[in-house]
C-alpha cells in the first residue's frame, strides 16, 4: 500500500491526464545543499495490481475472503478484481465496491464494528490510471501445511522412483534370465555414479562463482535420466568374474609393504607443514596472541608466566602451559611473529600424525590416511596452526587424550598404561585451556555407550587413582583462578576472567542453543562431513569406535552449549578432528558396501569397476569440498556472507602492526595516544600510550589507587581508562594532537558511547586505514562548554 500521489510514476497514464513529473529543488549560492531533496511527488513504491491463485483454498459451498490492509502514511486502501469459474463453465466477475463490508478494529479490546467500504474509484480512473499487473508467488502457507506438502511431495517422488526402479529391474531380470538379486545389485551400482554426479552439480550451486540455480536445469535432469537408461544396456552383456586373488598376492609381495602407510603419512605431514609454514609471519599479532606472549616473558624471570604493570604482578590464571612453550621458543629464536607461531605450526603438523594413527587404530589405514589428508588441507586447521594462541596446542593434547582413553576402554579390564597416559595428557590439555574440563563427563558417557551393560570397570582401583589425580588438578586450577582474580568490588565491566567454572548457562538470556551446531556441524566445509557422519549412524553404529566418536562429539556439543557461559567458535575446535574421523569412517564403510554389492552380483570386472570408481569419486568429492583450492562452497554455511576470521585463507584478521608503525612514524613530542589494545600497540610501536578508551564499560577494567591520579585501568598495560565524554575531552586537551588507534575498528562502536561517537565524527579525521584498522587524529579541536557536563556511561 502506497500513498496516492505516487501512483502515476509507473502507471499507465490516461489520455486526458498529464504525465507525472518529479521536481527537485536545486540549491542556490545562498541556500546550502543537503541530502534531502524536495519533490512534488514522493518516490515511494507505486501501486500495483497483483494476481493470486486462491483456488487451492476454495471449498464447496460458501467461502469468505479476508484481506488485511495496513498503511502507516495515509488511510489504507484495498482494490481488488477477480472471477470465479462456476460448474457450468460460466465466469462470475467480482470487484471491490461500496457493497463490501469492512471491520474496523478498535483499541482497548473492544469488538470490531462492521461498516460499508468507501468506493474511491475503478481501475483506470484518476488519479491512479491503469495499475501495473503481475503474478506474484503463492501466499505463504502455515508451517504445518508447508511441511506436510513438502513431505508429501518428497514421499510421492520417492515411492514413484522406487516403483520405477523395481519395475525396470524386474524387466531386466526377465529379459536377461538372471536372478532378481543380481539385477538389483547391478542397478544399485549403476545409480551411484549418477547420484554422485548430481551431488557434484549441487555442490557447485553453493560456490559463489556459479549461479544458484545452475544444477536445477532441465538439461542436467534429462542427462541424468538418459545416463541411468543408457547404463542399463550393460545388463545385456555377459559379466565375467574378476580374479582379485592375484592382485592381493602382488600387493602382499610388494617391498616395504608394512612401511608404505607410514611413508604416506610422513608425506602428508610434510604437505601439511608446508601449508602451515607458508606466510607464517605475514599477519601481525592479534590481541589474544600478544596476551600469552607478554606473560611468557616472565617465565625466565620468576619461573611462571605473569603480567606486570604499576608495580603489580598478575600471574597467568589461564593458558598456563602455553606460556612455557612460548618462553622456550622466545629464548631460543627470539620474539617475532615467526618464532612465536612456530610452536603452533609444529603442533598442527603433529596433529596430522595423531589423526592418521588414531584413524588407523580405531578403524583402518584407509580411514587414518584419508582423514589425515583432509585435516592437513582443511582451511580452518591451517589458519589456527598459524596462530600463537593456545588453540592448536590444546587440540593436539586433547586428540591424544581422546585416542588413549579409547585404547584404555576397548579392552577388558581397562588398560592401566593407556589410562595413565590419557590422565596425564588431559592434565596438560587442561592447563592449556581449562575449558577442556568437559572432556571428563564426555568420557563417562562414552564409556557407557561403548560398553553397554558392562559395569566391570567400576571395580578397577587404578581408575579411581587417575580420577583423584585429575580431579585434584581441576579443583586446584579453579581455586587458583578464583583467588588470583581481581576483587569484584574493584572492577567494572565483564570479561572471560569472570568465568571460574561451569554454570547453568541455559538459564541466561545470552543462551544460544544452536551456536556450536552452526559453528561446528554447519560451518561451510563441515556440512558434508556432518551429513555423512549422520548417515553413518545407520550402518556404522555397530562399531564401537564409531559409537565412541559420535558420542564424544554430541556430548561435548551439549555440555559447551548449556554449561559454559561464553560463546566462541574456537571452543569447539579442539574436538573438530573427531567429526572428520567419523565422517571419513562412514565414507569408507559406504565404499565397502559398494564392494559388497559387487561381490553379491558375482564379483565381475564391471561391477567391481563401478564399485571402485564410485567409492573413489565419493572420497574425492569429500576432499574437494573440504578446502578452497577447486571449489569455494561458501554458501554451504548459513553465514556464508559473513565468515569467521579463521575459516578462509584470504582473510586478514587485524592489522595492528601497520597502524602502530604509522603512529610511531608520525607522532610528535607532547601528543596524546589512545590505543584500544595497548599491549599490541606497545610491542609494534615501541612507545607507550596514555589512555584507554571504554565509555560503554564493555571491557573489564579494575581500580588502581596507587597511581598519581587514581583511576580505573585496563587489564593489559594499566592505562587509565576514559569512561565518559568529559574525560575524553580532558584527555585531548593534555596535548596539541591526540591519536586514537582503533584496531579492530569494530571496537569503536563497542567501546564508544553515542555522544563519544558524535564527538569523534565532528572533531577527528581518519588519517590511516588498513585491514580492520583505523587511526584517528584530533588536532586541538575546541568544543562548546555545554558538553562538559556529560556524565559517565553506565
Amino acid at each position: 500500500i502506497t500513498s496516492v500521489p505516487t501512483a502515476p510514476l509507473k502507471a499507465k497514464p490516461l489520455p486526458h491526464l498529464n504525465p507525472a513529473t518529479v521536481i527537485t529543488s536545486k540549491p542556490t549560492e545562498q541556500q546550502p545543499s543537503s541530502d534531502v531533496s524536495t519533490a512534488n511527488v514522493t518516490a515511494i513504491e507505486p501501486l500495483s495490481l497483483e494476481a493470486y491463485d486462491i483456488s487451492p483454498w476454495i471449498i464447496r459451498g460458501d467461502n469468505s475472503i479476508v484481506a488485511a490492509v495496513r498503511s502507516s502514511q495515509n488511510p489504507a486502501m484495498f482494490i481488488a478484481e477477480g472471477f470465479t469459474v462456476l460448474k457450468n463453465g460460466n465466469i462470475q466477475q467480482l470487484q471491490t465496491n461500496s457493497t463490501w463490508q469492512i471491520l474496523r478494529v478498535k483499541s482497548g479490546g473492544q469488538n470490531a464494528e462492521s461498516e460499508h467500504s468507501i468506493e474511491a474509484g475503478d481501475n483506470g480512473s484518476a488519479p491512479w490510471g491503469y495499475l501495473r499487473e503481475g503474478v506474484v508467488k503463492q501466499p505463504k502457507l502455515t508451517d504445518f501445511d508447508t511441511v506436510a506438502k513438502s513431505c508429501g511431495t518428497a514421499l510421492a517422488t520417492l515411492l514413484a522412483s522406487i516403483g520405477a526402479w523395481l519395475l525396470a529391474s524386474w524387466s531386466a531380470s526377465v529379459l536377461t534370465n538372471r536372478p532378481m538379486r543380481i539385477t538389483l545389485a547391478r542397478d544399485a551400482l549403476f545409480h551411484v555414479p549418477v547420484v554422485l554426479g548430481l551431488l557434484t552439480l549441487l555442490l557447485l550451486s553453493y560456490d559463489y562463482r556459479f549461479p544458484n540455480d545452475s544444477p536445477f536445469r532441465p538439461f542436467f535432469c534429462l542427462l541424468a535420466v538418459l545416463s541411468v537408461v543408457t547404463i542399463r544396456v550393460l545388463h545385456s552383456f555377459a559379466w565375467y568374474s574378476s580374479n582379485t586373488d592375484l592382485f592381493r598376492i602382488r600387493l602382499r609381495s610388494m617391498p616395504f609393504r608394512n612401511a608404505l602407510p607410514y611413508l604416506i603419512l610422513a608425506a602428508i605431514m610434510a604437505l601439511g607443514f608446508g601449508l602451515r609454514y607458508h606466510d607464517l609471519a605475514f599477519m601481525s599479532f592479534d590481541h589474544d596472541e600478544m596476551g600469552v606472549i607478554q606473560k611468557s616473558k616472565g617465565v625466565f624471570v620468576r619461573g611462571f608466566p605473569y603480567n606486570e604493570y604499576s608495580g603489580i604482578i598478575r600471574p597467568a590464571t589461564t593458558y598456563e602451559l602455553v606460556g612455557y612453550v612460548l618462553a622456550v621458543a622466545g629464548r631460543i629464536l627470539g620474539y617475532s611473529e615467526w618464532s612465536m607461531r612456530l610452536p603452533s605450526c609444529i603442533w598442527g603438523t603433529l596433529t596430522i600424525a595423531v589423526v592418521g594413527l588414531m584413524g588407523r587404530r580405531l578403524f583402518s589405514w584407509r580411514v587414518g590416511l584419508f582423514a589425515a589428508f583432509i585435516y592437513a588441507c582443511l582451511t580452518l586447521n591451517i589458519r589456527w596452526a598459524q596462530n600463537a594462541f593456545y588453540v592448536q596446542q590444546c587440540q593436539f593434547l586433547s586428540m591424544l587424550t581422546f585416542w588413549f582413553f579409547y585404547e584404555a576402554i576397548r579392552v577388558k579390564p581397562i588398560h592401566r598404561g593407556y589410562l595413565t597416559a590419557a590422565s596425564v595428557l588431559f592434565c596438560l590439555a587442561f592447563l592449556s585451556w581449562e575449558g577442556t574440563g568437559f572432556i571428563l563427563p564426555a568420557f563417562v558417557v562414552a564409556l557407557l555407550v561403548v560398553r553397554p551393560g558392562d559395569w566391570s570397570w567400576l571395580k578397577g582401583w587404578h581408575l579411581y587413582k587417575c580420577l583423584f589425580f585429575v580431579g585434584a588438578l581441576v579443583i586446584a586450577q579453579f581455586c587458583w583462578r578464583t583467588i588470583l582474580g581481581t576483587a569484584p568490588y574493584l572492577t567494572i565491566g565483564s570479561g572471560l576472567s569472570n568465568l571460574t567454572g561451569p554454570s547453568l548457562f541455559f538459564l541466561n538470556y545470552h543462551y544460544e542453543p544452536s551456536f556450536y551446531i552452526e559453528k561446528l556441524l554447519l560451518s561451510e566445509n563441515h556440512v558434508p562431513f556432518t551429513i555423512i557422519a549422520a548417515l553413518g549412524i545407520f550402518f556404522c553404529w555397530r562399531y564401537a569406535a564409531y559409537r565412541y566418536l559420535i558420542t564424544v562429539v554430541i556430548t561435548l556439543l551439549f555440555l559447551y552449549t548449556n554449561f559454559l557461559a561464553a560463546l566462541s567458535p574456537r571452543y569447539c575446535y579442539f574436538y573438530q578432528p573427531l567429526l572428520l574421523l567419523a565422517a571419513v569412517a562412514a565414507a569408507v564403510a559406504l565404499y565397502d558396501h559398494f564392494l559388497a554389492l559387487a561381490r553379491l552380483e558375482g564379483n565381475s570386472v564391471i561391477s567391481r569397476g563401478f564399485a571402485h570408481a564410485s567409492g573413489l569419486a565419493m572420497l574425492a568429492l569429500l576432499f574437494i569440498q573440504s578446502n578452497e583450492w577447486l571449489v569455494k562452497a561458501y554458501y554451504l554455511s548459513g553465514e556464508g556472507d559473513s565468515p569467521g576470521l579463521m575459516t578462509r585463507m584470504d582473510t586478514y584478521k587485524y592489522d595492528y602492526r601497520a597502524a602502530a608503525l604509522y603512529v610511531r612514524d608520525h607522532v610528535q613530542p607532547g601528543d596524546v595516544i589512545i590505543p584500544t589494545v595497548p599491549h599490541v600497540f606497545e610491542y609494534y610501536s615501541g612507545i607507550k600510550g596514555n589512555f584507554f578508551l571504554d565509555t560503554l564499560l564493555s571491557k573489564k577494567v579494575s581500580y588502581n589507587g596507587e597511581l598519581a591520579e587514581p583511576a580505573f585501568v585496563d587489564k593489559f598495560r594499566g592505562y587509565p581508562t576514559i569512561r565518559s565524554l568529559t574525560e575524553l575531552r580532558e584527555a585531548t586537551h593534555r596535548g596539541r594532537r591526540t591519536w586514537i588507534v582503533f584496531v579492530p575498528y569494530g571496537a569503536l562502536k563497542k567501546l564508544g558511547s553515542p555522544e563519544v561517537l558524535d564527538y569523534l565524527a565532528k572533531n577527528a579525521k581518519s588519517v590511516y586505514e588498513s585491514y580492520r584498522a583505523k587511526v584517528l587524529l584530533i588536532e586541538g579541536a575546541s568544543e562548546p562548554e555545554a558538553l562538559a557536563q556529560s556524565k559517565p556511561s553506565s
